[in-house]
């Protein structure tokens, strides 16, 4: 502690440190009720943040309930996964389909005649050997010696390779030409088709097997179409077919429903968080007169009001079967937190989408729920004048003063002290030099009595 001297009232046998501590402690009574209120502050500022992120994700959610691609989304299955896989987009429409897989695109594949090993000599002089993918002709040249694998490797690392993959192949016969060089086509398709021209070639290989039809042939609804891929996407607006084999399957495309009232019961969750965290922390203890960080902040209480009467004041001049949350199974409890009768959200969702999409996103002029909603709640947290922030500065700025006036409060304590622990460290040698003068006078008395008693 400053102005603690460790000697004081050693030589008046008056315990003045002591009583300078006291003294001190009571004068920072002010200075520590100063910084309880700093730290309660800082407590609201916690909770300020907290709640102010919390609103923030319903903000997030209400926005994503004013999407077209939220109610728009598709759900799309196939009967038969094996024949083929399925997805849609939010342009898809409700419906089902008839697919037929005949044939599935295959990869062109070229295969060479047959020599001993890998290691044999297949070029006999200099040359090319040109070859023609997708329309575009490539030219390698050749040199005398080559072997199998080299002109394979050449091909494969070739920078102008236009999508063909090069392999040896041993076809198991253990004979003398059972080593093949294969090419194949990286996509799948007619275009895809692998032509050699051979002629004037010092390559000693010749053709001996290429792939047959290549494109796809899948039936949609009755007619017949020829891809060169297994992706389709040109046929079911919006859906994408990915064909797996042969066979039927049938293609239903419907409202994905279940996106829908999974928005919806997440926006209710995150609307009753901000409620029970608000009012958790708004209480007030009569026993311990301790009351919650937000306590006495009617900011919130307002908030929480106005989000209320947004999201259950029926809206006018909505067309369609609904017109306020609870027409959806959506209702407020008494202490203002949100109940889903799932029921009845469901039966809405299957039955009405439509109508409630028109709740949610509004229709013509007139603004849906989730619309209103994120709008307020945009003027509510937004970081520069909103309704949170500015009372975030509000608190901020009252914490910055408390820091402030304790820093010179302290100073102004300490340096008091200071000097009353020198007053007081004086005062205490005068009184040593009283004692010590007393004592000497003392023993003089005495000194004076012994020879007065022995005349």
């Amino acid at each position: 502690m400053a102005g603690t001297i460790t000697s004081l009232g050693i030589g008046s046998g008056i315990d003045l440190q002591g009583v300078l501590d006291k003294l001190k402690a009571a004068d920072q009574v002010p200075i520590t009720g100063m910084r309880t209120r700093k730290l309660q502050y800082e407590d609201q500022l916690v909770e300020f943040r907290k709640v102010n992120s919390q609103l923030l994700t319903v903000k997030n959610l209400a926005l994503e309930l004013t999407l077209e691609g939220t109610f728009g989304a598709k759900s799309v299955t196939s009967s038969q996964a094996e024949v083929l896989g399925a997805s849609a987009d939010e342009t898809a429409s409700a419906g089902s389909h008839t697919v037929t897989v005949s044939r599935l695109a295959k990869r062109n594949s070229w295969q060479s005649s047959g020599v001993a090993s890998a290691t044999t000599s297949v070029v006999t002089a200099s040359g090319s050997f040109t070859y023609t993918v997708d329309g575009t002709q490539t030219t390698l040249t050749l040199t005398p010696g080559m072997t199998l694998q080299q002109l394979a490797d050449a091909i494969n690392d070739d920078e102008d390779n236009p999508g063909v993959t090069a392999t040896v192949m041993d076809d198991g016969t253990g004979s003398g030409t059972a080593y093949h060089l294969v090419l194949t086509s990286d996509e799948t398709g007619e275009d895809n088709a692998i032509t050699i021209d051979t002629n004037g070639s010092t390559l000693t290989l010749s053709e001996v097997q290429a792939a047959g039809t290549l494109d796809a042939l899948v039936t949609i609804d009755g007619i017949t179409y020829q891809r060169g891929t297994n992706t389709i996407s040109d046929v079911i607006a919006g859906v994408t077919l990915t064909l797996q084999g042969e066979g039927t399957s049938t293609v239903r495309v419907t409202a994905d429903t279940d996106t829908v009232k999974s928005k919806i019961m997440g926006l209710v969750d995150a609307y009753n968080d901000v409620v029970q965290e608000i009012s958790a922390n708004s209480g007030y203890d009569f026993d311990t007169g301790i009351g919650g960080s937000l306590n006495g902040v009617g900011v919130f209480r307002d908030v929480v009001s106005d989000i209320n009467q947004t999201l259950v004041s029926p809206i006018e001049g909505l067309g369609g079967a609904y017109d306020s949350f609870g027409a959806i199974g959506l209702t407020f409890n008494r202490n203002g937190t949100v109940t889903v009768d799932e029921a009845t959200l469901d039966a809405a969702l299957a039955s009405n989408l439509d109508d409630v999409k028109k709740l949610f996103v509004g229709e013509g002029d007139v603004d849906g729920l989730a619309v209103a909603l994120n709008d307020r709640l945009r003027d509510i947290t937004k970081p520069s004048g909103g309704l949170i922030a500015s009372e975030i500065d509000r608190v901020q700025s009252a914490v910055d003063r408390l820091e402030e006036d304790i820093a010179q409060a302290t100073e102004r304590l300490d340096r008091r002290y200071e000097t009353l622990a020198r007053q007081f460290a004086q005062m205490d040698e005068i009184m040593a030099e009283l004692q010590s003068q007393g004592t000497y006078l003392a023993t003089q008395f005495e000194s004076l009595n012994s020879l007065w008693s022995g005349k």
